[in-house]
């Protein structure tokens, strides 16, 4: 079992690291918006508030988690493309050296 020639024609290599790059800044501004939620959920009687819906929970406190999800996606894809590129590498024919190079060094 191989692979399609028009999935190898993918610039593999370029696409992980892209895709390698988008994770990490994912991670890093699901970092920020997790600290933010944590600096804005209510704390005290806010939280027993929020827990008895006499008030709602702050916005960035809901988006966390989606933010999170994103980022952990993100990753799961540069990894998958990273293995992909590995697998490809992998099934190329390593490169064999010219003959005609090999025959002009030995006859001088």
């Amino acid at each position: 079992m191989g692979i399609p020639t028009n999935l190898k024609k993918l610039p593999h290599k370029k696409l992980g690291r892209s895709v390698g790059a988008l994770a990490g800044l994912a991670s890093a501004v699901s970092v920020f918006v997790g600290m933010l939620a944590a600096r804005a959920a209510p704390k005290g009687f806010a939280k027993l508030s929020v827990a008895l819906h006499f008030a709602k929970t702050p916005w960035i406190v809901k988006i966390a988690p989606v933010c999170a999800g994103l980022a952990v996606a993100i990753a799961t894809a540069a990894g998958l493309l990273s293995f992909y590129a590995w697998l490809v590498e992998r099934d190329e024919p390593a490169a064999e050296p010219d003959e005609s190079v090999a025959r002009d060094s030995t006859a001088q």
